[in-house]
C-alpha cells in the first residue's frame, strides 16, 4: 500500500489477496473466506479494528459481527472504517475472520479494477506497535463453497443475487477452535498472498450506518404453490463482451440454439421480460418466426410472450438479438397446454444444452448471422455455423433462477393452519411457525408483511431437515391482492438448509415492504422462528419534523420523510431496491431535505464531492457515481452545480467550498469554452438532456432550453461561491457569461407564437414547435425570462396552459412546487401535494413512489415506489406552511411565515447548522397564535399571515409593550431574538 504514517490506523498493514490457485470468478462473483488467528492480553484500553476491501469485506470478531463496507468510492483511493472491538476481544485466544467479497465485473456501485483484496489492522487504543494484528501473508484464506458460484444479475445496476448452501459451508472458520477443527480440509487453507498493491486509503468520512431490527406485522398469505418447469437462465455477457468489465450499454447481435424432443404435438408458451434494457429476444421454431405477443398491460417493463406450436419428434428452436442492451441475461419461462417432458438439448452433445453463435463484426460475420436465422433445423444451422459457435455447458447456465421460480409458481390452495400460529415467526419471541411438507413438485409459500418500507439485511433462523431449499423474493406493493411483480430485477435469494437449528443473516442490502418465503425440497416439517431485517441507513435523528390539521397531509409528510431516511445510504441513493444508485440529480432535492430533516451535512459533503471527482474521467460530472457506466446527464451535471453551492450557502462551510471549486470552476468554463454555439452564444448540450419522463422536445445535440436556463443560475452562483473565497476575476467571467446566456434565451429561445420559451432550437436550426410546462418552469424558477414576460410563465407554474406537454414524475414536480412557493401560491402548492402525493397515501405507500399513474400500465403506476427524487413534501411543508425557511449561512434576521391556507394550525422543526429551529402556529377568525424557538446564533422575524391593517394588536409572552414590530409588504413582521422561545398572539378583526 502507499507509504502511511507511522500514526496512521493501518501503518504496518499490507494490502493481501487469495493465490491465483483459488481464483474462481468465471461467474462474475466468488467470496473468499481469511481467517489469523491471535493470543490478546485485555487490559482497560479500547481496542479498534480498521479495514478496507475491494471489492467489500464482511468482518467478524470471535464469531461477532462488527461490520461490512467499505463505502463506495473511485478506485484510485478507498475509504476504511474503523470499529470499537473492546466487547468482542477475548482474554487469550481469538479469531479475526473476513469474508472477502470478489466482482469480475462493474456494477453502477462499483468500478471494477482487477486488484481485489483487504488491509486492516487490530490494536488498542495508544498501542500502534507490537501487539497490533495487521493483514500480512500469514493469514489464511480459501474460497468460501457455500455461495452459489453462477447466480444472475440482480439487476442492470447491481451485482449477483445471493445463493447459500449451508450444508458445504467451512464448518467453525468464525470461531477460534482447535487445530484439529479444520484438519479435515487442511487443503482447502492456503496462505494470503501479497500482490504488491499500494492503494491510496482514507479514513472514513461518515458516520457508520445505523441499525434497527425490524419484524414482519403478520404473515399476509399462507398458500402451497404449485412449481414451475426449471427456467432456462444463463449470462451471456462474457460470450457477447469477451473482457469487457464495464457496466455501459452496448450493441450486441448473437443467438441461442436448442432442440425439443416431443412425444406428441404440444403447445408451448415462452415468457421474456424486460426488452427495456436488456436482450429483446425474438424466436424462430423450425425456420417459422414466431411473432410476440405484447403483456406490457401486465408491468412497465415490457414483459411479452411467445405461443409456439411444436411437432412430435425433434425440433429446432433459435432465439436471437440484436440491438443495444445494458443487461445481458438470456432467461425464459416454458409454459406447456399439457404435462409433456420438455427438455432442451443439443444432439450428440452431451455436457450442453444450449448453442451460442456471436457474429463477428465484417460484412461475413453479419451475412452469416443473417443466413443462420433462417435455420429450419439443428443440423443445417449446425453445418452453417461450422466452428464459429460455442457450446454452452451446463456450468454456464445459471444454477437457478429464484425470480422466475417464485414469479411462476402457482397457488394451489390456501392452508388451513389458525392465524394465530401462522404468524408465530413474525414475533421476534421464539415462538416458531411449523409448516409442513408440501407434496413432491410443490412449495408452501409464506407473504410476510411489514408495517412499512424497509432496507437492510435479512435475517432469519429456523429448524430444518437437510437439503431443504428456502427462496425468498421482497417485492414493493399489492395491486389489490395481486403482487405488483418486480420483473426486471432478481430482488431474491436461495438458502438451502444444513440439518437442525440454524440462524442465517444475508449479505446482500436489499429493500422490500413484502417478504417472499417459499419452502421446498423436504419432508416432515420445519419450525420458522424467526424473519427479519436488520434495517441500515444513516443515522437520522428525527429532527425534521411537520403536522397540521389535515391528517393526509401529515401523512404524506411521513411517507415523504421515511423515503428520504431508506434513500441514505452512504451516499444519497435513488432508490433502495431496484438500483441503489447514487444519482446526482437526485441527490439534489435529497441533499436539501435531508440537511432539514437531520441535519446530514457529512453525508451531503461526501456525495458532491465524490461527484465532483469523476471530472477526471469526463469532461464534466457524471450522472451517477461511482460507476461503470461512464454517462453524462446534462441536467444532473447543473443540478450537482446548483447543490454545491446550495450546501456553501446553508453552512458557510468555506473548506469545503475550496475543496469542490476547482471540480466546480472546471465544469463551467468547460461547458463556455467548448459547447456554445456561435451564433446565439447558448449551449448545445451533446448530452442526454433528460428532466422529465415526459415528451419534452430535448435531443441531444440541440440547443435545450432548460439546460440553458440551468447553466444560467450556475453561473451566478458559481460567481457568488467565486466571490466569498476571493476568486473575483473568475466571478466577473462567470457574470459575463450568465449576461450572455439571458440575453441569448430570450432572443433565441423565445417564441412569439405561444408567448412562452420553445423547449429546443434544433440542430437544424428550427425552433421547436413544443413549448413544455417543464420548460417554462425551469426558466421561471431561474429567472431566465424578462420581467415582461413573466407574468406568461406564471400560466404554466400554475398549470393553467393545458395543451402543452404537462409534469410528469415527482421529480420534476418538486421544481413545480418550487415555482408555485416562488410565486406566493401556497394554496395552490397545498393542491398540488393532496393531488399527487394523495394518491401514493391513498394507496397505502408508507414511500414515495418514482413515477405516476398514467406513464405505466393499469395497476402499475410506478417502477420503484420507494424514490428519493420523490420527496419533495418533506421539504416544502415545513418552509412553506409551517413558514420556516431554507437555512442561510449568511442571513440574519431570518423571517418565519406562516402560510396558513385552509389549515387551522400546523407545526414545523427542521435541523441548521446553527441548531434547530421550531415553529408552531395556530389559528381563529379572530385570533393568530405562534410559538418560535430559534438556535442562539440566529436571529427571526415572524410575519403575521394578515393584512397589517386587519391586526388590532399582537403580544409576545403576553407582553404588548416593546415590541418594536414593523410593516413589510403589506404584513406585520415581529423580532425574535436568537436563543429564545416566544409565543407570539395577534388579535384579528
Amino acid at each position: 500500500m502507499e507509504e502511511l504514517p507511522q500514526n496512521s490506523p493501518l501503518s504496518g498493514a499490507i494490502w493481501i489477496s487469495y493465490p491465483s490457485s483459488l481464483e474462481h470468478t468465471e461467474s462474475g462473483k466468488a467470496y473468499y473466506c481469511f481467517i489469523k488467528s491471535f493470543s490478546w492480553k485485555k487490559g482497560t484500553q479500547q481496542a479498534f479494528l480498521h479495514i478496507t476491501a475491494d471489492y467489500r469485506y464482511t468482518a467478524w470478531l470471535n464469531g461477532q459481527w462488527i461490520g461490512q463496507g467499505p463505502v463506495r468510492g473511485w478506485p484510485d483511493s478507498y475509504a476504511f472504517d474503523s470499529y470499537d472491538v473492546s466487547d468482542a476481544l477475548l482474554e487469550g485466544d481469538n479469531r479475526l475472520a473476513v469474508l472477502l467479497h470478489v466482482l469480475d465485473v462493474s456494477t453502477f456501485q462499483y468500478i471494477f479494477t482487477g486488484q481485489s483484496g483487504f488491509a486492516a489492522k487490530l490494536h488498542a487504543a495508544g498501542d500502534e506497535g507490537e501487539n497490533a494484528v495487521v493483514t500480512d501473508e500469514s493469514w489464511l484464506c480459501r474460497l468460501h463453497p457455500s455461495f452459489g458460484d453462477n447466480t444472475p444479475r440482480i439487476s442492470t445496476q447491481q451485482a449477483f443475487v445471493e445463493h447459500y448452501d449451508a450444508r458445504v459451508e467451512p464448518a467453525g472458520w468464525l470461531m477460534d477452535c482447535p487445530e484439529g477443527c479444520h484438519r479435515a480440509a487442511e487443503s482447502a487453507w492456503l496462505q494470503a498472498v501479497n500482490p504488491g498493491r499500494e492503494p491510496k486509503l482514507q479514513p472514513r468520512d461518515i458516520p457508520l450506518l445505523a441499525e434497527e431490527t425490524v419484524y414482519p406485522a403478520k404473515v399476509r398469505e399462507k398458500v402451497t404453490v404449485k412449481l414451475p418447469r426449471a427456467p432456462w437462465s444463463m449470462d451471456l455477457r462474457h460470450l457477447l463482451l469477451p473482457g469487457n468489465k464495464d457496466a455501459n450499454p452496448h450493441a450486441v447481435q448473437g443467438m441461442v440454439v436448442t432442440t425439443v424432443e416431443l412425444e406428441r404435438s404440444a403447445m408451448l408458451r415462452f415468457y421474456f421480460q424486460d426488452r427495456t434494457s436488456g436482450l429483446h429476444t425474438k424466436l424462430a421454431v423450425n425456420g417459422v418466426k414466431m411473432q410476440p405477443i405484447d403483456d406490457s398491460g401486465q408491468h412497465w417493463s415490457g414483459l411479452f410472450h411467445y405461443d409456439v406450436p411444436l411437432n412430435a419428434g425433434e425440433n429446432f428452436l433459435l432465439f436471437w438479438f440484436e440491438g443495444v442492451a445494458h443487461e445481458f441475461t438470456f432467461q425464459t419461462v416454458v409454459e406447456l397446454t399439457d404435462d409433456v417432458p420438455v427438455s432442451p438439448c443439443l444432439p450428440g452433445i452431451e455436457e450442453s444444452r444450449f448453442g451460442f453463435f456471436v457474429p463477428g463484426r465484417d460484412e461475413d460475420g453479419r451475412a452469416l448471422f443473417e443466413q443462420l436465422k433462417h435455420s429450419s433445423d439443428w443440423q443445417q444451422w449446425q453445418a452453417a455455423a461450422k466452428d464459429s459457435w460455442t457450446a454452452i455447458t451446463r456450468d454456464m447456465e445459471h444454477s437457478e433462477n429464484v425470480f422466475l421460480r417464485i414469479r411462476h409458481s402457482l397457488p394451489i390452495e390456501a392452508f388451513e393452519q389458525a392465524d394465530c400460529y401462522a404468524h408465530s415467526c413474525c414475533s421476534g419471541n421464539r415462538d416458531s411457525t411449523i409448516i409442513a411438507a408440501p407434496n413432491a413438485g410443490q412449495a408452501v409459500r409464506l407473504v410476510l408483511e411489514f408495517d412499512r418500507m424497509t432496507a437492510g439485511l435479512l435475517e432469519f433462523e429456523l429448524y430444518a431437515p437437510a437439503g431443504t431449499v428456502m427462496d425468498i423474493y421482497g417485492f414493493e406493493a399489492y395491486s389489490g391482492d395481486m403482487i405488483v411483480h418486480m420483473d426486471s430485477m432478481h430482488n431474491t435469494m436461495r438458502y438451502i438448509c444444513k440439518q437442525g437449528w440454524q440462524r442465517y443473516r444475508s449479505l446482500q442490502h436489499r429493500s422490500f415492504r413484502y417478504l417472499v418465503i417459499q419452502l421446498s425440497e423436504f419432508t416432515g416439517a420445519i419450525r420458522l422462528r424467526s424473519v427479519q431485517c436488520l434495517l441500515r441507513t444513516y443515522p437520522s435523528p428525527r429532527i425534521g419534523h411537520f403536522r397540521c390539521s389535515e391528517e393526509k397531509l401529515n401523512r404524506i409528510f411521513q411517507m415523504s420523510r421515511w423515503t428520504a431516511a431508506l434513500c441514505s445510504d452512504d451516499v444519497f441513493v435513488d432508490c433502495p431496491t431496484y438500483e441503489q444508485a447514487y444519482w446526482v440529480g437526485d441527490a439534489y432535492i435529497m441533499s436539501g431535505v435531508q440537511s432539514a430533516m437531520s441535519g446530514m451535512e457529512p453525508l451531503i459533503a461526501r456525495s458532491l464531492l465524490l461527484a465532483g471527482e469523476s471530472v477526471k474521467r469526463s469532461p464534466i460530472v457524471e450522472s451517477q457515481v461511482p460507476s461503470g457506466w461512464e454517462n453524462v446527464l446534462s441536467t444532473w451535471s447543473l443540478l450537482w452545480a446548483l447543490a454545491c453551492t446550495a450546501h456553501v450557502r446553508r453552512t458557510g462551510d468555506m473548506a469545503f467550498a475550496k475543496r469542490i471549486y476547482p471540480m466546480l470552476k472546471r465544469q463551467t468554463l468547460y461547458i463556455a469554452e467548448n459547447l456554445m454555439d456561435e451564433r446565439t452564444g447558448l449551449i448545445a448540450s451533446p448530452y442526454w438532456n433528460l428532466l422529465d419522463w415526459a415528451s419534452i422536445d430535448a435531443p441531444s445535440g440541440a440547443i435545450v432550453t432548460h439546460v440553458n436556463a440551468w447553466y444560467l443560475q450556475c453561473c451566478r452562483e458559481a460567481g457568488e461561491l467565486a466571490e466569498r473565497i476571493g476568486e473575483r476575476g473568475d466571478a466577473e467571467q462567470y457574470r459575463l457569461i450568465a449576461e450572455a446566456i439571458m440575453d441569448g434565451m430570450n432572443e433565441f429561445l423565445w417564441d412569439d407564437r405561444v408567448g412562452a420559451f420553445a423547449d429546443c432550437i434544433s440542430a437544424d436550426g428550427r425552433l421547436s414547435d413544443v413549448a413544455s410546462e417543464q420548460t417554462q418552469i425551469i426558466c421561471y424558477i431561474n429567472d431566465a425570462v424578462r420581467q415582461d414576460r413573466r407574468a406568461a410563465l406564471l400560466q404554466y407554474v400554475r398549470g393553467e396552459v393545458k395543451d402543452t406537454v404537462a409534469c410528469a414524475t415527482p421529480f420534476m414536480r418538486f421544481f413545480k412546487l418550487q415555482g408555485l412557493k416562488k410565486a406566493g401560491l401556497a394554496s395552490e402548492l397545498l393542491s398540488e401535494i393532496r393531488s399527487i402525493w394523495g394518491q401514493m397515501a391513498d394507496a397505502d405507500s408508507t414511500t414515495c413512489w418514482e413515477d405516476m399513474p398514467g406513464r405505466w400500465s393499469p395497476g402499475y403506476p410506478t417502477r420503484s415506489y420507494c424514490h428519493g427524487w420523490s420527496v419533495a413534501p418533506a421539504y416544502f411543508l415545513p418552509h412553506t406552511i409551517a413558514g420556516i425557511p431554507p437555512s442561510d449561512a449568511w442571513t440574519s434576521p431570518i423571517v418565519i411565515s406562516p402560510q396558513p391556507v385552509t389549515l387551522d394550525w400546523a407545526e414545523g422543526s427542521i435541523m441548521s447548522p446553527k441548531g434547530e429551529l421550531h415553529v408552531s402556529w395556530e389559528r381563529t377568525e379572530r385570533l393568530f397564535r405562534a410559538s418560535v424557538r430559534l438556535p442562539a446564533e440566529l436571529d427571526g422575524m415572524l410575519r403575521i399571515p394578515a393584512p397589517a391593517y386587519a391586526v388590532r394588536s399582537i403580544s409576545m409572552n403576553g407582553m404588548t409593550a416593546a415590541i418594536s414590530s414593523v410593516v413589510e409588504n403589506g404584513c406585520w413582521q415581529v423580532p425574535i431574538k436568537g436563543g429564545s422561545r416566544v409565543v407570539v398572539e395577534a388579535a384579528i378583526g
